[in-house]
């Protein structure tokens, strides 16, 4: 297996992503959030295993069992994790209580595998069988 990826590369894709589904949430409201949601969840399906944000800052998703593009299977498996606690918002208003405190609890659990495990590997990495790693730029 290929080294960790650079945690900061890590945190400013997720960023990107987010910003995305941000982006999708307020153009086309009521119906963007999904789209977000949906966009978060099978992005690492795109672009040889990159979301947008993992495209743009060099970084991409490998299935850890033969080091190949993940499919959408494993963008959502992986993707989950962070998607999921989103969708607490609908439930009229209790969603936003859960959505901050389910969220907060996993993705803080997500940061920390992220920053102690030495493969690098998040909850979604390792139920989806999957590792970041960075691309290799050319020179």
């Amino acid at each position: 297996m290929d080294k960790k990826a650079n945690v900061l590369h890590r945190f400013i894709a997720k960023a990107i992503d987010l910003l995305i589904f941000g982006f999708l949430s307020e153009m086309f409201y009521p119906y963007g959030y999904i789209a977000g949601v949906l966009y978060l969840l099978i992005a690492d399906g795109f672009f040889d295993g990159a979301s947008l944000g993992k495209r743009l800052i060099g970084l991409k998703v490998t299935t850890g069992i033969d080091n190949k593009q993940p499919e959408f299977k494993e963008s959502i498996i992986r993707n989950s994790f962070i998607a999921v606690p989103l969708l607490f918002s609908f439930i009229p208003l209790l969603g936003y209580f859960l959505l901050v405190v389910i969220g907060a609890v996993i993705y803080a659990a997500e940061i920390y595998f992220i920053i102690k495990s030495p493969e690098g590997d998040r909850l979604g990495d390792r139920f989806a069988f999957t590792h970041v790693i960075d691309v290799p730029r050319n020179k």
